[in-house]
């Protein structure tokens, strides 16, 4: 069991008593919400503007402090005085569904539950996973041939939900069950977007709670035959996965772990390859550059010891989460009063962080509203200008422990999309793009594809 520690921070509510502190909650009840849904970077740009990297800021349900900046970045996520609560800083929000996931615990608790994962993420287990992912998205890929003109979102969504319920659950992506668990995850999100948290019929809290109680018992009745198995899916790692005095983990945390890792997994790097395509459907020229390096592998299907030879590829990757991170806005809230930035910070008081802003702040970043993969590349190395100028995949103990897995399928989908077409954004393509619940053209990146003899 993990070790026990101090419960009270969690029974205490939210601090809110921050009129010390420049800034405007904004408008009642809904706070900064519209105006951050319309334009989330220039809605946190005009704050730090006005009111510096410290300030007062609300969103719906939620008032707290806006933190910008890369060293108040930094030292929040690497929390070198354990004050920094994720649990707290997500209960209401991410919470609602994934209580207990390992974005959700704290200190020894979350050292403890990544210890559990962390098999599911070695060298040999990733390299298991490469060889099904190889084919699963050369065939789906393939498919794509018969849809010149498409929408990429949904079609990128779909590809990998089914390669996720592949690697991570050990299913087949065809059938119902895995229409159902697709349906499941829409509604989870769409729930993080409702106002309403009482569990009242027709509501997308009530959706989303039904939701929960579903893939949680998915999850439930299968345990005792994956732990009896040799499966190699991240769902029977799990189930056979003991802790230091040799028992199993329980039921509860192996349901909301795999819940939560597959909302992760999918979505995130759905978001991440959408915007990649969306600036190389703009630049002939980069594309090219992209398909030159992965053409150069004489052979349809990669391993792992390619994976390190796609430079260009990871750059182009790593530009598109620097330009649209998948996570907007990352939260935390305070264990003991603290000082950030000059100001002292009360406990239970709710912090947030806006990577995107960092991410543009033309003090670490040529020209940053461009795309422009060559400045992570010697000589430039623009990200090695701070050490928190760059929190794609966050920091600290929370850094994403899918990090690697996701650049790796980043690099297995781009080699078997650019080596089969060329493309170009369609006409009529918007350039506005959502922000919450998850980044991602609002079109759905409409794109015409050339298919490559």
């Amino acid at each position: 069991m993990p070790p026990v520690q101090d419960q009270g921070y969690r029974l205490r509510k939210d601090n809110t008593a921050l009129d010390h502190i420049p800034g405007s909650f904004g408008p009642p009840i809904v706070g900064h919400t519209i105006s951050l849904v319309r334009d989330l970077h220039a809605t946190i740009d005009r704050q730090y503007q006005q009111f510096g990297p410290v300030s007062r800021f609300g969103l719906a349900g939620f008032k707290g402090v806006l933190l910008l900046g890369p060293d108040l970045t930094q030292e929040v996520l690497m929390d070198p005085g354990r004050n920094y609560s994720a649990e707290m800083g997500y209960r209401r929000s991410l919470g609602r569904y994934y209580l207990g996931s390992l974005l959700l615990r704290d200190n020894d608790e979350h050292r403890f539950q990544r210890r559990m994962m962390q098999t599911a993420f070695k060298a040999e287990a990733m390299r298991q996973y490469i060889s099904v992912m190889g084919p699963m998205l050369s065939e789906a890929l393939e498919g794509w041939r018969k849809t010149p003109e498409m929408r990429c979102f949904p079609a990128i969504k779909k590809t990998l939900l089914d390669v996720a319920a592949t690697i991570f659950v050990g299913m087949s992506p065809e059938g119902e069950e895995a229409r159902k668990i697709n349906r499941a995850f829409t509604d989870v999100a769409n729930g993080m977007m409702g106002i309403i948290t009482k569990e009242l019929p027709g509501t997308r809290h009530a959706k989303a709670k039904k939701q929960e109680r579903f893939l949680k018992a998915f999850f439930q009745k299968l345990i005792g035959q994956r732990r009896a198995g040799t499966g190699t899916d991240i769902f029977s790692h799990l189930c056979r996965e003991r802790d230091e005095s040799g028992e199993y983990f329980s039921d509860d945390d192996i349901c909301v772990q795999m819940s939560f890792l597959l909302f992760a997994a999918h979505d995130t790097t759905t978001s991440a390859l959408s915007h990649v395509l969306y600036y190389l459907g703009q630049n002939q020229a980069v594309q090219q550059r992209l398909r030159d390096e992965v053409m150069a592998f004489d052979k349809t299907l990669l391993d792992d010891s390619d994976l390190a030879s796609m430079p260009l590829v990871e750059c182009a990757v790593k530009e598109a989460l620097r330009l649209h991170p998948s996570v907007m806005i990352m939260q935390r809230r305070t264990i003991g009063e603290c000082e950030l930035g000059g100001f002292a910070i009360p406990a239970d008081t709710l912090l947030f962080l806006a990577p995107q802003h960092v991410h543009k702040m033309a003090e670490y970043w040529d020209q940053p509203e461009h795309f422009d993969i060559d400045r992570w590349r010697p000589p430039r190395e623009e990200h090695k200008r701070h050490p928190a100028s760059f929190v794609g995949f966050g920091g600290g103990a929370h850094k994403c422990i899918g990090m690697h897995f996701a650049m790796l399928q980043s690099k297995l989908f781009l080699h078997q999309f650019l080596r089969r077409y060329r493309f170009r954004l369609a006409d009529n393509f918007s350039t506005k793009m959502q922000t919450v619940p998850l980044p991602k053209p609002v079109d759905n990146l409409p794109v015409v594809l050339e298919p490559l003899p």
